[in-house]
């Protein structure tokens, strides 16, 4: 028996906009494609956006407090639906809307807490097929709010250890994207005579913080890693002579391999940038300086341009002007 093909597609992930409170809802939307090889009888085609199945979800919607049995987000749209016509072969589109609200929790993978969600495509009749894709809820600060401020904000951290040594960074933003490169400066200055650097870098750390169930106010780390570092060559024994400056640069890892900064909810996640330095004094004791300054990490705040835009319907009407292969002369 030849059965149907079941395709959906979505246009981009869902971004939020705002803290759960306060953040409207979100209107996803994409198409599902039905190829039907033989003719069937077709009664229904549903779109459903829920939580990935094989897992825990504790408190998916912020404003939840039910069990973990019990939270499962699930909205759907019924794009079709008949008393069993037959459909004839050939492909068939249909375009689903589904209003989100703006309580959803993030999408998340940590050892403490893991939330995912799909959009679900259903046909059922004579025959039943499905098609699953992975979808991405993303938080954005709201227009002209004191988060989205800090876009604008740069780092410029400056600390002395013991009055001998004084480490400076400065130059990037302190709101970062995923999978993009990260540039600091650094500065090393020796206030005494007679050291010696040995290592200089910086590294990413995300920490993981979850929320003590005794109070809702206290909270803890509960995780924290070191997620990419970048180094600046080999300095073994090299003197400190005065100040050096020192151009330093690390790439940000893609999403889900660093988690987007989580403000909300039972757990959250938070990045700092490290400014590292290793010296050795004149008589031969190391040690290790490390400069802390908060990073956040943030969602791109477009369409990923990847995802399979809804087709053009009238695509036989139109006419090919020019083509690599073959240039035509447009203009006598």
């Amino acid at each position: 028996m030849i059965l149907p093909s079941v395709r959906v597609f979505a246009l981009g992930d869902v971004v939020l906009q705002g803290a759960p409170a306060d953040a409207p809802g979100y209107v996803f939307s994409g198409r599902v494609l039905i190829t039907i090889r033989v003719p069937a009888r077709i009664q229904t085609v549903k779109v459903v956006f829920q939580t990935a199945q094989g897992g825990r979800w504790a408190r998916l919607r912020h404003r939840d407090t039910s069990s973990d049995a019990a939270d499962n987000v699930l909205f759907s749209d019924s794009v079709y639906s008949s008393a069993g016509e037959v459909w004839a072969r050939g492909t068939y589109e249909f375009f689903f809307r589904i209003v989100l609200p703006g309580d959803l929790g993030e999408t998340m993978f940590t050892a403490h807490k893991r939330v995912a969600y799909e959009v679900r495509a259903q046909l059922s009749g004579s025959v039943r097929r499905e098609a699953v894709r992975p979808v991405a809820v993303k938080r954005m600060p709201y227009f002209g709010s004191a988060w989205e401020a800090l876009a604008s904000d740069m780092v410029h951290v400056s600390a002395v250890w013991r009055d001998r040594i004084e480490m400076c960074a400065l130059g990037c933003s302190r709101v970062q994207r995923d999978g993009q490169p990260l540039r600091v400066t650094g500065v090393v200055r020796a206030l005494e005579k007679g050291f010696c650097l040995t290592k200089v870098g910086v590294i990413l750390e995300e920490r993981t913080r979850c929320r003590s169930a005794r109070s809702t106010s206290e909270s803890h780390v509960a995780a924290s890693r070191f997620l990419r570092a970048g180094e600046h060559g080999d300095w073994h024994g090299r003197a400190i002579v005065d100040q050096m400056a020192f151009d330093l640069e690390l790439r940000i890892p893609p999403a889900y391999k660093i988690q987007y900064d989580v403000k909300h909810g039972p757990v959250t996640v938070s990045h700092r940038l490290a400014f590292v330095v290793a010296v050795v004094d004149q008589f031969g004791h190391g040690t290790s300086l490390r400069l802390f300054t908060p990073l956040h990490i943030m969602p791109h705040d477009c369409v990923d341009l990847h995802d399979e835009l809804p087709a053009y319907a009238d695509v036989q009407a139109d006419r090919v002007l020019l083509t690599a292969d073959a240039p035509l002369e447009l203009f006598a």
